[in-house]
C-alpha cells in the first residue's frame, strides 16, 4: 500500500502541517460519520478514509483531503489497533531454482 506522503505528493501537500491541526467540531462529527462503518471492523474503517483522501487528492480538493488527514490522525490515535502494519517480507528460499539458470 502506497504511504500516505506518497498519495499527498501530486497535490503539494505535505504531512508536516497536519501534525498540529487541531482538531474542530467537524472533524469530529466527520470521525463520527466515519466510524458508523466500525462493524465493518477498524482497518476497514483506515481503508475508507484513505480512499476518500485519495478521492480528493485525485480532483485535486487539496482542503477536504487536508481535514481527512486530520480525521485520520484522530482515528489512528485513538484507535491504535487501526495502524496498518507492514507484511514481513519473505525469506529467501536458496534452495530454489534462479531464472537465470535456465
Amino acid at each position: 500500500m502506497m504511504q500516505i506522503a506518497e498519495i499527498l505528493a501530486p497535490s503539494g501537500l505535505d504531512l508536516l502541517p497536519f501534525g498540529d491541526a487541531a482538531p474542530s467540531k467537524a472533524h469530529e462529527r466527520t470521525l463520527a460519520s466515519y466510524l458508523l462503518n466500525s462493524h465493518r471492523g477498524a482497518a476497514a474503517v483506515r481503508d475508507i478514509l484513505v480512499a476518500d483522501i485519495r478521492g480528493f487528492v485525485d480532483l485535486g480538493q487539496a482542503r477536504a483531503a487536508a481535514d481527512l488527514m486530520v480525521v485520520l490522525r484522530m482515528l489512528l490515535a485513538r484507535w491504535p489497533e487501526t495502524r496498518r502494519r507492514a507484511p514481513r517480507p519473505l525469506a529467501w528460499d536458496a534452495t530454489a531454482p534462479s531464472p537465470c539458470d535456465a
